[in-house]
């Protein structure tokens, strides 16, 4: 992924701007795609300790957490299933090969994040595999000129430490900035059974450099390292509720990316390579024994380049690129004769074109072909097309239709405790094809969007259930699933000191089964969601309300295997912070100040009400 973030540190700063609806920079408002941006003066007046807790404020993303702080979590968008939403990480692709090809949002901190971009709708023709339901980009703290040091520390309720801290250095050709984050918290008896507590740690790492040698030249490396524990309980398929147990999984993530890049012709010709790696270690114990593990690794080598042209008030960009990325993945059980110890390998390689003809403040139009060379499967190719228009009085018309490919997981394909779940090697990826519309409207720092869309998937893969057996399984559904929406967003700076945030989404979607034609609602995606956020600076304090609203929804009651309702919940989050000297900051948050009682995957018990309060310091410049 070509994204040039610690290159363009300025873009990180400006909301207006975004990467992944182009691989190049580019204007929300030219972008014509569904896009939303969760800015750093958002994510630091919430101050919520995990990243994914920020998404529940965009619309068409449903969050669903099995438990407490650090349990699995899911993020779905506009419907897609969880592995098909794709995430990168400063320019790392973090989509697990050995978590069933999904990132675990439960271990992604968001301490130093200073945005993150949300690109809903297929987008496999600029991104590749898993971008059927949408790209989600986070963009951590970048280098800049001069020497600070910074670093917070919080407790509050159940147990819980959140200590971090790093420093920048630099000047105007290098810089590097490092940070350091430790979240514990001791956690909630998720059974409620009284047993032990599932608590959580999780320790991250990352860095940054850039050089810049010559203008318009730029070498980087970005690293980053998380090793997080979450204890959990055992799930009773009689009663179909989490049971006390002394269960514990252990992941551990090492995530590197080096590029060097250069511009040529007054930069308008751009060239840029960059090698990426990631390692992942998944680590299951009960009461410290081992029970098994699974590993994975991508390594991706890319070449991208891009070329603008203008003749007069219209620009024509033309962007070319091509990757090659190998995928690995290896799980180990205790018993050394199981059949779910396992190594397997694949590759593929893409080669991709991108398009864009556009008039400043008028209209954009683009258009992007996707080819992949995949040693699994056949060929796959994958294209996109966006279109905006400017319209009187501050409106604007957007568009954009994009096809999605997901490719079968290790799990799906292999198998992995092959006595209650065997692998399906014989499936196909899975492929989308959605398109939306819609008009926004921008004047004085209001801002407002409406969008519709649809979309399609074909060769779905569905889990299958032998009752005579008792063996599941998955396989490619016959039929298509439907899925169709409305989403609304507001931004209103209704005073100089008073600025709201708004959203609301509503959802049709159903999962088609094995045979054409039987179709039900999927599962864990509300039909109406919604927030409401108020950001309100008052001298040195800053006070912030955040209420994320997530509607009735449906999940699988396994001790019945029949489907259950999951009643509404809010989610209310009050934070504040108070500036008593150009160093120190006072910070004071409530969780769900509501105390709302929820689940969002039956049988999992969620925390309650929670208060905590810290402080952030900062030196330098």
């Amino acid at each position: 992924m070509s994204l040039l973030l610690l290159g363009l540190a300025n873009l990180a700063a400006d909301p207006s701007i975004v990467i992944t609806a182009s691989r190049e920079p580019v204007p929300i408002a030219l972008s014509g795609s569904a896009i939303s941006v969760i800015t750093a003066e958002t994510l630091t007046a919430i101050n919520l300790p995990l990243a994914v807790d920020a998404l529940r404020l965009s619309p068409s993303v449903a969050v669903a957490s099995t438990g407490p702080l650090g349990a699995q979590t899911q993020v779905r968008i506009r419907g897609a299933e969880a592995n098909q939403t794709l995430t990168f990480i400063d320019g790392i692709k973090v989509n697990d090969p050995a978590s069933s090809s999904e990132f675990r949002w439960e271990n992604l901190l968001s301490g130093g994040i200073d945005r993150i971009e949300m690109l809903r709708g297929p987008q496999s023709a600029l991104w590749g595999t898993e971008g059927v339901g949408g790209v989600v980009n986070v963009v951590t703290r970048a280098p800049t000129a001069g020497s600070a040091l910074f670093g917070q520390a919080e407790a509050g309720s159940f147990g819980t430490w959140n200590l971090g801290g790093g420093g920048n250095f630099g000047s105007d050709t290098a810089g590097i900035v490092a940070q350091g984050q430790y979240l514990h918290s001791t956690g909630i008896d998720t059974s409620n059974s009284g047993g032990d507590k599932d608590g959580y740690h999780n320790l991250t790492l990352s860095a940054k450099g850039v050089w810049k040698p010559a203008p318009g030249t730029e070498i980087g490396l970005v690293a980053r390292y998380t090793n997080a524990t979450t204890k959990f309980d055992d799930f009773d398929y009689v009663l179909g509720t989490s049971a006390d147990a002394p269960f514990a999984s252990r992941s551990e993530a090492l995530m590197l990316r080096g590029y060097a890049s250069a511009g040529l012709l007054d930069n308008k010709w751009r060239h840029q390579i960059e090698v990426v790696y990631t390692d992942t270690n998944n680590l299951n114990t009960n009461a410290d024994m081992f029970q098994n593990r699974s590993d994975g690794s991508r390594t991706k080598i890319g070449y991208q380049t891009s070329g603008t042209l203008t003749t007069g008030d219209i620009e024509h960009r033309l962007t070319g690129a091509a990757e090659y990325e190998q995928q690995s993945f290896t799980s180990i059980d205790a018993d050394p004769t199981a059949l779910s110890n396992q190594h397997r390998t694949r590759d593929q390689t893409s080669l991709i074109a991108d398009y864009r003809i556009s008039m400043i403040s008028q209209f954009a139009i683009g258009a992007s072909l996707r080819h992949d060379f995949n040693s699994a499967y056949a060929d796959t190719n994958t294209v996109r097309a966006t279109a905006a228009l400017a319209l009187p009085q501050g409106f604007r018309a957007h568009a954009s239709y994009g096809e999605g490919v997901a490719d079968p997981t290790f799990f799906d394909l292999y198998g992995y405790f092959p006595s209650y779940f065997v692998g399906n090697s014989h499936l196909a990826p899975e492929k989308s094809t959605g398109w939306d519309a819609g008009i926004g409207w921008e004047t004085g720092g209001y801002s407002a969007d409406l969008t519709y869309f649809k979309t399609r998937l074909e060769a779905e893969i569905v889990s299958t259930y032998n009752f005579s057996t008792g063996v599941s399984g998955v396989a490619n559904a016959t039929g298509t699933s439907h899925r169709q929406g409305l989403e609304a967003t507001l931004n209103a700076p209704v005073a100089d000191w008073l600025r709201l945030q708004a959203s609301y989404a509503w959802l049709d979607a159903s999962e088609q089964k094995v045979a054409a034609g039987l179709a039900v609602r999927e599962l864990r995606r509300p039909e109406h969601s919604g927030s409401l956020t108020a950001i309100a600076t008052l001298g040195a304090a800053r006070l912030s309300a955040s209420a994320a609203y997530v509607g009735v929804r449906y999940d699988t009651d396994f001790s019945t295997f029949s489907r259950a309702r999951l009643p509404a919940y809010t989610l209310l989050t009050l934070s504040g912070s108070y500036q008593l000297t150009k160093a120190l900051e006072l910070t004071a948050r409530i969780e769900n100040a509501a105390d709302a009682r929820y689940q969002d995957v039956i049988g999992y018990r969620t925390m309650g009400i929670g208060a905590f309060g810290g402080v952030r310091v900062k030196w330098g410049s």
